[in-house]
């Protein structure tokens, strides 16, 4: 058997005029409202290319806003304290991660606390504790205390904590039974909930909140958690002689210190602390070098599915659709999956005055536009499964279509005449939805947004900017092993039985994988002389 490789025509003597420009001033081309590159590589903001716009990594949470000591305790003896929580995120949080006792659903749970609601307060949804995103003890947005199974079920008490004064709350919660509620100790119903309570991630108890969400309304102190069933007479309900911890407590939280730490006196044991400063290190994206070009000076942003990053845009830059634009623009980013999303993951958000889109990619590696308020535009445009780095952008031609391409590749097109709509706000996002839904696992790099159609030989699909990669040199065994360098991505491998003319070549189906710095396929041996080349597809 014998094997070939014929070289690729790779558009070097038609596009290299183009490619100079690119070089020269894609980057900076006279209608690109924003390049980033993430050159920065350390702290925890970013700023464009022209240092006209500055994002945030990670929540934009005041590192001040944190919950206030309040000399108003149910005991209302001298020296004791609670503790008032703040909006958005003045709680505090214990990580407890490992801890066996909490992270048992099936056994029971009794969770208590005293909670001092203002007189006249909003209901909402709210925490008053809540552990690892399976349970939490709070109020519903009529202010009923509320038992939730994350995921499972909200079980309403049917009963509503007084405001302006010191209430004692408790919730007992027996699996495949339900939920009995007590108000300052005294029995208030018994709902019935067989449902299973879903096992904790994270590790995060949210003390006045959720976890790290729905912070209460309220001072809270004496906040508890107990593995057991607990009688109305084990309560620590009576105001002015708080109970000793028990046997099964895991939790409990006086709150009498001055200022942070908060200790847990529970069989848990560890402090609690501030959430603002947990949930920006929580929610920070990281530099990384690992980028596109593999140089050891370049860095990407990378997320892990908790993360994201905010851009502020106050003089509204950002604008596709005013001024008497055209509509059109160009969207283009590198991008590197981890773990791939169970929807999509989200690269770019705007819902503001210059245009409302985002621009993600589905679960199967699949381009993925939304015009706010108009509409959900998948595409057949795919990025291949091998976990390397990627060229992925959007073109849109007002009043025509919208253009998808991988790796300078046209990987499809959609008729499109809706255009976009314009929303209020002055910011826009990386790496997830702004709530933080839709999050990436992996990384970006040289994330740019044009108001102007970019042509395919302008965008910046070249790994190396300027280096225009020759065409990788297959190295082909006996087994058949089939295999090029990892830098040779958006090639399509093809396969003949002839080289007389007229020359049919057939794409090879197998899935590459990569190992090391190559990629391969694995064939099967075949009885016919066959050929295989590695082709890039014309736009």
């Amino acid at each position: 058997m014998s094997h070939y490789a014929l070289p690729r025509l790779l558009r070097q003597t038609c596009c290299l005029a183009g490619v100079t420009a690119l070089l020269a001033g894609s980057t900076l081309r006279g209608e690109t409202l924003f390049r980033f590159d993430f050159s920065e590589g350390k702290g925890n903001s970013i700023t464009n290319s022209t240092g006209t716009l500055t994002g945030f990594l990670g929540a934009l949470v005041d590192p001040t806003n944190i919950p206030l000591t309040s000399d108003s305790t149910p005991a209302g003896t001298a020296g004791d304290r609670a503790l008032t929580i703040v909006d958005p995120a003045g709680y505090l949080v214990l990580t407890a991660t490992n801890a066996p006792a909490l992270e048992a659903v099936d056994t029971p749970l009794t969770v208590e606390a005293w909670v001092l609601i203002p007189a006249g307060a909003t209901p909402r949804f709210e925490g008053i504790v809540g552990y690892g995103n399976s349970w939490k003890l709070g109020l519903n947005n009529t202010g009923e205390l509320t038992f939730t199974l994350f995921g499972v079920a909200d079980i309403f008490s049917g009963t509503f904590p007084a405001q302006g004064t010191w209430t004692h709350v408790a919730s007992v919660w027996e699996p495949g039974v339900g939920v009995r509620y007590f108000i300052d100790g005294v029995d208030v119903g018994f709902i019935e909930q067989t449902g299973a309570m879903r096992a904790p991630s994270g590790g995060i108890v949210g003390i006045g909140s959720a976890g790290l969400s729905e912070p209460v309304n309220a001072t809270i102190d004496r906040v508890r958690v107990h593995r057991a069933v607990l009688t109305a007479e084990q309560l620590d309900s009576v105001a002015t002689a708080p109970k000793a911890p028990l046997a099964s407590t895991v939790l409990a939280f006086a709150l009498n210190e001055a200022a942070a730490p908060y200790a847990n006196t529970g069989t848990v044991g560890g402090s609690a602390t501030p959430a603002a400063a947990v949930l920006l290190a929580r929610s920070s994206p990281t530099f990384t070098t690992d980028s596109p070009s593999g140089k050891p000076d370049d860095f990407a942003l990378a997320f892990d599915g908790n993360d994201l990053a905010q851009v502020d845009d106050p003089t509204q830059l950002v604008n596709l659709v005013g001024d008497g634009l055209t509509g059109n623009f160009t969207l283009q980013s590198w991008v590197k999956y981890g773990t791939l999303p169970q929807a999509r993951s989200v690269l770019f958000g705007y819902f503001g005055v210059g245009g409302a889109l985002s621009f993600s990619v589905t679960a199967d590696r699949k381009i993925f536009v939304t015009t706010y308020g108009i509409l959900d535009i998948p595409t057949a445009a795919a990025i291949p499964n091998d976990g390397l780095w990627h060229h992925v952008a959007v073109v849109h031609t007002q009043g025509v279509n919208l253009k998808f391409y991988v790796d300078g590749i046209l990987g499809d097109t959609i008729a499109y005449t809706q255009g976009l709509n314009v929303r209020g706000n002055n910011f826009f996002w990386l790496g997830s939805e702004f709530s933080g839904g839709l999050p990436l696992v992996g990384a970006i790099d040289r994330l740019q947004l044009a108001n102007e159609v970019i042509e395919p030989k302008d965008l910046d699909y070249l790994a190396i900017p300027g280096v225009i990669p020759g065409t990788p040199e297959l190295s082909i065994g006996t087994a058949v092993s089939v295999s090029w360098p990892v830098g040779g991505t958006g090639f399509v491998l093809q396969s003949s039985t002839t080289l007389n003319e007229p020359k049919v070549w057939t794409t090879v189906s197998a899935t590459p994988i990569v190992e090391g710095d190559r990629i391969y396929v694995l064939l099967p041996t075949t009885e016919v002389e066959t050929f295989y080349r590695l082709f890039r597809p014309e736009n």
